[in-house]
């Protein structure tokens, strides 16, 4: 088949902004700085811009500050080593031969200056974190860019002298003052797409104000390590929903009524309890929604509990293919629309995913005949017999229509590829073997993908859980919008918060209601050796809490098995 980028276009923001490539969560921070310091633009720098090497960054450092960084221009060996094992994030280090500086560890807002563009590109997963915050709670913009960016003088470029900085943060913030890095917003700015699964948003933004409530305890370095680890996390979560959302729309026809009048509240016990894409919803009416996540405590990967969570694993990621096909589907229909030959059959140019599908459930008589010259211009009939024998059976499928041939014909050669790097692109998100991971994998085939919860991943779930909210009250007129998500909500409230012991129980609970992640399944037909692999699930958790420091055993009572908070918050 010839085909061309044309007939496999992938990337979609109207769906998803991260494209399937390798990225780095520290590259999507530094490249979300810009979007939050600037409300979605991006910066255009003042003067010219230099290649950022480790002895370019310790000169600078060195003629600019020398009055202030006392020794540093006598120790400058140990400077740069210190710069450049703790402060830089390097690409390919340890080979001398190739490492590059991508950026400055995203220790502030401002760390974004000092970056090497084609190195620390994030392929769009700056702006997908974005617009699920812009569209859930756009007044979290300005709280993240005010905590990020804390310390700076009213021009926001110049440390401001007196707010206290931890050292390494002190020196992110030395290292990108100077006239030769100032910069300012692009003259370009629109609101971002909103993301297809809205309620995916509000639950992460509703979690990153109750980690903002650790802002005047916790070391900023861990926080902003909470932070990070979020975004992965909720970009996961985000991705597997529309692996079975995406496809649900296109198999329907159209956009799920609940997903656009989405009612999930992440303040409620139940959020996702009436999700129709959410294993949490019980009454669920589609066909496939999104399965729990069997989630493994356990380091021993051949048992049975470790079974279990392999198992969920593939069933997740072998999604993917039905997704690779439903955005073929949409982006194939928005092509048409845009064509002259659509443009003349549609009354009004589709502008969402809901409103494309609608051609699915009302083809115009043009779609047929469009599609049938696509499907003639990458399959010549002259060319017919030197194809492979699944080409020649797909296109002899007389019972589909020319748009799903046409679909058909390019998942066969391009499902493969897209699909690999997919498979990166969440194996990255999720942190795989990582000590904030979700997900962890070995070498060997028994030794496969399985969810597992990092013991750093853990702790910030423990962080969030141990919150919840104690009053409500109207926020001024002007003010920043608190937790009112429910879209046509009259009246946005604050929520403040506070800290407060919780049971075992409670917390599996929660996980499973807030996130999906389920570590005793509750199965009608469970075996006895799936009960003594919960138990040993159980087992497992408490003995990684304990190790993080948020439980110890005082009894066997059950009122005593419970997670205390690290930090005493009322907010």
């Amino acid at each position: 088949m010839k085909l061309s980028r044309r007939d496999y276009e992938f990337n979609n923001p109207s769906i998803c902004h991260v494209m399937p490539k390798h990225i780095e969560l520290n590259r999507l921070l530094i490249n979300l700085y810009m979007l939050l310091k600037y409300n979605g633009r991006k910066p255009v720098q003042k003067l010219g811009r230099n290649t950022i090497t480790v002895k370019y960054v310790v000169d600078q450092l060195v003629q600019q500050h020398a009055d202030k960084l006392t020794g540093f221009r006598e120790h400058q060996d140990i400077v740069q080593d210190w710069i450049y094992s703790d402060l830089l994030d390097i690409v390919f280090r340890g080979t001398p031969d190739k490492e590059v500086v991508a950026a400055p560890m995203p220790l502030h807002i401002n760390a974004y200056k000092l970056r090497n563009r084609k190195q620390s590109d994030d392929y769009g997963g700056s702006e997908h974190v974005y617009s699920m915050i812009r569209a859930a709670d756009p007044g979290l913009v300005d709280e993240l860019a005010a905590y990020l960016g804390g310390g700076m003088d009213n021009t926001g470029e110049y440390y401001d002298n007196h707010t206290p900085l931890d050292l390494d943060t002190l020196m992110v913030v030395r290292m990108v003052e100077g006239p030769h890095l100032k910069d300012g917003p692009s003259g370009k700015g629109s609101v971002p797409e909103p993301p297809l699964c809205i309620c995916q948003a509000r639950l992460m933004c509703d979690d990153l104000r109750r980690l903002l409530a650790y802002k005047d305890v916790v070391p900023r370095s861990v926080l902003i390590g909470y932070l990070r680890t979020a975004f992965g996390m909720h970009t996961a979560l985000h991705l597997l929903k529309l692996f079975h959302q995406l496809p649900g729309w296109v198999r329907d026809a159209q956009a799920h009524p609940a997903c656009l009048n989405c009612q999930v509240d992440p303040r409620s016990d139940r959020p996702f309890a009436a999700c129709p894409y959410a294993d949490q919803n019980p009454d669920s009416e589609t066909n496939q929604p999104l399965p729990e996540i069997i989630v493994d405590m356990g380091e021993d990967y051949t048992s049975h509990m470790a079974k279990l969570a392999r198992e969920n694993c593939a069933l997740h990621y072998g999604q993917m293919n039905d997704y690779i096909q439903a955005v073929f589907t949409v982006n194939q229909l928005f092509q048409y629309a845009a064509s002259s030959t659509g443009r003349r059959s549609i009354a009004r140019q589709p502008e969402t995913v809901g409103d494309v599908l609608h051609l699915l459930s009302n083809p115009p008589p043009s779609m047929d005949y469009y599609f049938s010259e696509r499907i003639d211009a990458i399959l010549p009939l002259e060319e017919m017999s030197d194809e492979r024998d699944e080409v020649r059976a797909v296109f002899e499928m007389d019972e589909l229509s020319p748009l799903q041939k046409f679909v058909e014909l390019v998942s066969l050669e391009r499902t493969r590829f897209y699909r690999r790097y997919l498979v990166e692109l969440v194996d990255q998100v999720l942190m795989k073997n990582r000590d904030t991971c979700l997900l962890r994998q070995g070498k060997g085939k028994r030794n496969e993908r399985r969810w597992h919860l990092g013991s750093r991943l853990l702790e910030m779930l423990v962080q969030i859980a141990v919150l919840e909210p104690i009053e409500s009250s109207p926020v001024v007129a002007g003010a920043s919008r608190g937790y009112g998500f429910l879209s046509g909500q009259a009246k946005q409230e604050r929520t403040a918060l506070h800290s407060r012991p919780i049971l075992i129980d409670e917390f599996i609970t929660w996980m499973k209601e807030r996130y999906g992640l389920v570590l005793m399944p509750d199965w009608q037909h469970a075996t006895i050796q799936d009960y003594q692999a919960f138990n040993g699930n159980l087992r497992n958790l408490k003995d990684k809490l304990r190790e993080i420091g948020f439980y110890t055993d005082l009894s066997d009572a059950y009122n005593t098995q419970t997670i205390r908070p690290r930090y005493n918050i009322n907010s």
